[in-house]
């Protein structure tokens, strides 16, 4: 939170103990109307204090729960001579290096997460979502058939290995204990794959979110919407 709102308030504050104080004494000397208007600016100040107080207080309370944080960043490069099979480079943060390349085969990708979610309470405290990649994996949009149940197959690899000391699993035992975890799920988002394809993706208080990069927005576009150049309108 800004120091301004608590400056702020700290100075309407200050001042308006003043001129309450100040507006004591007038009335103490009976002095009536001069300790009145004192009285009067002085519940004004500390009003003034306590709405700028309340503002920062939700500004507050919004930022915490609306709180994004940069989780990791995916690029795909098409394999020469084999068709919708991509090399994925994966920088999770905060790891210092991108993770040796794995190859993925199928026309997108799925990403997913354990979290630990805890209450809006505590993310106002401070608490913000934990949570430990679990997959990266390539497979097919239409993977399905609406007809009848049928089997899909997809490449992937998993992206944790049990630690020895695991902070997930200690926030879990300790957010239950103290009463500040709301849940624990998996989350997991998903994107088409294709050449030179980049995602970055980032953690909610709540859950994953992915976005692809301006020009991987275009690229998508352009695979859409053959012809399709960003600003030019076409021809009627």
């Amino acid at each position: 939170m800004s120091l301004i709102w608590w400056i702020l308030p700290a100075i309407s504050g200050v001042i308006g103990l003043m001129l309450l104080f100040a507006g004591f004494g007038k009335l103490a000397s009976l002095k009536p109307l001069s300790g009145g208007s004192r009285l009067i600016f002085g519940v004004g100040f500390f009003g003034l204090a306590l709405v700028v107080a309340f503002a920062g207080l939700n500004l507050q309370t919004y930022k915490r729960l609306k709180l994004e944080r940069d989780a990791a960043h995916i690029r795909f490069d098409a394999v020469a001579g084999q068709p919708v099979t991509f090399e994925a480079t994966l920088q999770i943060w905060p790891e210092e290096k991108p993770r040796p390349p794995y190859i993925l085969h199928g026309d997108e990708f799925s990403i997913g997460a354990q979290v630990i979610k805890f209450k809006p309470l505590a993310n106002m405290l401070g608490y913000d979502s934990v949570y430990r990649f679990d997959y990266l994996e390539g497979r097919f949009a239409d993977r399905y058939s609406t007809k009848e149940v049928s089997k899909a197959e997809a490449t992937g690899i998993k992206l944790y290995v049990n630690p020895g000391f695991d902070v997930r699993r200690l926030a879990a035992e300790q957010g239950a204990r103290f009463g500040l975890e709301d849940a624990q799920f998996g989350s997991a988002v998903y994107m088409p794959m294709g050449d030179g394809y980049e995602f970055d993706v980032s953690i909610t208080q709540d859950a994953l979110v992915v976005r692809p990069t301006e020009a991987t927005r275009l690229l998508m576009q352009r695979a859409a919407y053959p012809g399709y150049q960003p600003g030019v309108e076409s021809p009627k």
